[in-house]
C-alpha cells in the first residue's frame, strides 16, 4: 500500500513538472515573436493606406493599440473627406 501511495505521488509531481516545462515553452515562443516584430516605415504604411483608399495620405502617425503598434493614417478621399485607416506596423 505504501509503494502504491508513493508510486502516485511521483506520478503527480512528474504530471506538474511537465506541464510546467510545456507552459514555460509557450510563454518563451510568445516572447520570441514579440521579439520579432520588425516595424514597417512610416511611408511604407503610408503607400498601404493610399493603396487601400485611393486616396492622398495627409498624415501618419505611429501609436500603441493595447500590446500592438499601429499605424494611424489619416487619408484625404475626394476634395473633403477624411478618412482615417489603421495599418498594423510589424512586418
Amino acid at each position: 500500500m505504501k509503494k502504491f501511495s508513493l508510486m502516485l505521488i511521483c506520478c503527480f509531481l512528474l504530471a506538474g513538472i511537465s506541464g510546467f516545462a510545456e507552459a514555460a515553452d509557450r510563454n518563451s515562443a510568445r516572447d520570441k515573436k514579440k521579439e520579432s516584430c520588425q516595424l514597417i516605415s512610416s511611408s511604407e504604411a503610408a503607400g498601404r493606406a493610399q493603396a487601400r483608399t485611393g486616396g492622398k495620405v495627409v498624415n501618419v502617425r505611429l501609436q500603441r493599440a493595447g500590446k500592438r503598434s499601429v499605424y494611424k493614417v489619416r487619408v484625404l478621399v475626394g476634395k473633403k473627406r477624411i478618412k482615417n485607416v489603421t495599418i498594423k506596423a510589424c512586418r
